[in-house]
């Protein structure tokens, strides 16, 4: 009998012997501003909606337990605006080393931190290479957006730039919490990255070689960035349905992954 759902609904005796292939997937949110048009939990919510239809994905044999979703992660770029709440560097990076202890110290081997935010990028890298050695666990970051289906409905040329509560994320919200947005506050949020990509070969956010440090309101004034007016339920439901097949894919993928060397 396969286990999978989530962690804390599992009395303790399940993860007792728990199944060698077992994955344990922990899905980080944030709580910040998203624009005049959606509320501070999206990051939250997305990655909620995420794993629900992800584990309805699932096939039968699967172990995927999902841990508790993180809805305070690192969003100090965003602190300028009201209603954003953060951890420091240092104390997420203390939070996720401990999580993945305790994971460890449940017998499970594979970790999947599942991110919904982008400012927590960086720290995954650095936290699973920690746990890497700390724990021999072998880990995989990845974000739920990276497992998308973009359809014909969204403008290839603005996909670049839609960054933060653009069309993407205003889609899936119509999708799965259409109550939250206000679509008469919706525009298109133009970012300054476009006129950096236009201005500079080296110098951006959209794959050139040298990166620049940002807060929210460099982009923009309002805090987004994307066109959000060209966003529909239809076109959300798309991403959210078509991400989550991929992902029970890959966690099947996953399963009967093992990087480490033999040394």
């Amino acid at each position: 009998m396969s286990l999978q759902g989530y962690w804390a609904d599992q009395p303790s005796r399940m993860l007792k012997g728990a199944p060698a292939d077992l994955i344990a997937v922990l899905p980080l949110g944030a709580t910040e501003q998203h624009g005049p048009h959606l509320p501070c939990s999206v990051d939250t919510d997305l990655v909620t909606a995420f794993v629900s239809r992800a584990l309805a994905a699932l096939k039968p044999a699967q172990n995927v337990l999902f841990l508790p979703v993180l809805s305070v992660t690192k969003s100090g770029e965003h602190d300028a605006f009201p209603g954003t709440l953060s951890l420091s560097a240092d104390t997420l990076l203390a939070v996720l080393r401990d999580i993945g202890a305790s994971v460890a110290r449940a017998g499970v081997t594979r970790l999947v931190l599942l991110n919904a935010h982008g400012g927590n990028t960086a720290l995954l890298e650095v936290v699973a290479r920690d746990l890497r050695i700390a724990h021999d666990l072998i880990v995989v970051t990845c974000s739920w957006f990276g497992f998308l289906e973009y359809g014909a409905d969204f403008d290839p040329a603005k996909l670049p730039f839609d960054i933060h509560a653009g069309d993407t994320e205003t889609s899936a919200m119509l999708a799965a919490y259409p109550g939250k947005v206000d679509m008469t506050r919706a525009r298109d949020f133009v970012p300054k990255t476009a006129d950096w990509a236009r201005d500079n070969r080296f110098i951006g956010l959209t794959g050139q070689a040298a990166r620049p440090a940002w807060v929210a309101g460099d982009l923009h004034a309002e805090g987004a960035c994307g066109d959000a007016s060209a966003a529909t339920a239809e076109k959300g439901e798309l991403l959210l349905s078509s991400g989550a097949l991929a992902f029970a894919a890959f966690l099947a993928e996953f399963a009967a992954f093992d990087g480490r060397g033999e040394a």
